[in-house]
């Protein structure tokens, strides 16, 4: 069975992975996580574990070290690396077109979207479509302007504080 690229419990339970909706989450995960990765390891590397070890001493179970300790630590990282990733996932083309086969109305993604709209000589509506993407491209734009701004300003006070 696994000879033809098929795995029986799938089958069986009528999943499908590729040509629907979770090929195209796995898709985007595998894409848009690495920007998520680019901005926490850095944080958390400069942060150091020192207040994690000092909360396992004290008998913190690991989910409260994670929800109380290091999330409210790297929350801004951690946002401007969610934000990073969603500006990719909205422009991505390549990896969602393979996965996604192109079903409209179930499958199709707004890039994928505006690809349709264009070869169908349906101009008008593609140039709208395609300037939602380009307002939402310039929003997410101006929050990831806003949390840079709100970054340098956590990291110069903690600086501030470390030397005093």
């Amino acid at each position: 069975m696994w000879s033809t690229g098929r795995c029986p419990w799938l089958v069986d339970h009528n999943l499908r992975i590729i040509f629907a909706v979770p090929g195209i989450v796995l898709a985007t995960v595998f894409v848009t996580f690495p920007s998520v990765a680019r901005s926490l390891i850095p944080s958390m590397q400069a942060q150091g574990n020192e207040e994690e070890q000092a909360a396992r001493v004290l008998g913190a179970s690991g989910w409260h070290i994670l929800w109380r300790v290091t999330l409210p630590n790297v929350k801004w990282a951690l946002l401007y690396g969610v934000i990073l990733a969603n500006a990719r996932a909205m422009g991505d083309f390549g990896a969602v077109s393979v996965a996604s086969g192109h079903v409209r109305g179930k499958t199709n993604i707004v890039p994928l979207h505006v690809e349709v709209l264009y070869n169908e000589y349906n101009f008008v509506a593609a140039f709208a479509v395609a300037s939602l993407l380009a307002l939402l491209a310039i929003v997410t734009l101006a929050i990831k302007s806003l949390l840079e701004w709100k970054l340098r300003s956590v990291s110069s006070s903690r600086r501030f504080y470390a030397r005093s």
